[in-house]
């Protein structure tokens, strides 16, 4: 059975290394992680089989400045798509930040990505806008999608 647990700084090396496996010509870079999991504002919950990491979600909750949380980031190890994972990472930072006051969230995938594009809406995001050019390495627009108010029925 898969466990979600929230990892912090000490863990940036086993996520740096998810990461790349994941995103193998566009991940983060270690400074980007070592900085943001330092930061109070941002949360890392990953989807562990065993000690492994198998999925991971990664929020910022602008609470007080600009009142949303943002998808960072939504990954799934290859070998466990497909099986519902991300959407249940999803939810589960949905329901910990709205147990905070936090009811909006905003994320954005590839416009390429149809995985991702189907777990938004199916957690009940919906397209807010398409920027052209958003993306590098390879260029390509991004799908925004937002979720709004306390209707997400997570609580």
């Amino acid at each position: 059975m898969y466990q979600i647990k929230q990892l912090d700084a000490q863990n940036t090396a086993q996520i740096i290394a998810f990461d790349k496996l994941c995103f193998p010509t566009d991940f983060w870079k270690e400074e980007d992680w070592q900085d943001l999991l330092r930061d109070k504002r941002a949360a890392y919950y990953a989807l562990l089989d065993s000690d492994n990491i198998v999925g991971d979600v990664f929020i910022y909750n602008w609470q007080g400045e600009k009142d949303y949380v943002k998808i960072m980031n939504v990954a799934v190890h290859p070998n466990y798509r497909n099986q519902g994972l991300a959407s249940r990472l999803l939810n589960h930072a949905a329901k910990e930040m709205e147990r905070l006051g936090m009811f909006r969230f905003c994320g954005e995938t590839r416009a390429s990505n149809r995985a991702m594009k189907k777990v938004f809406t199916n957690c009940g995001y919906a397209l807010n806008k398409v920027e052209e050019n958003y993306y590098h390495n390879p260029e390509e627009s991004a799908w925004k999608y937002v979720l709004q108010g306390e209707k997400t029925g997570l609580s």
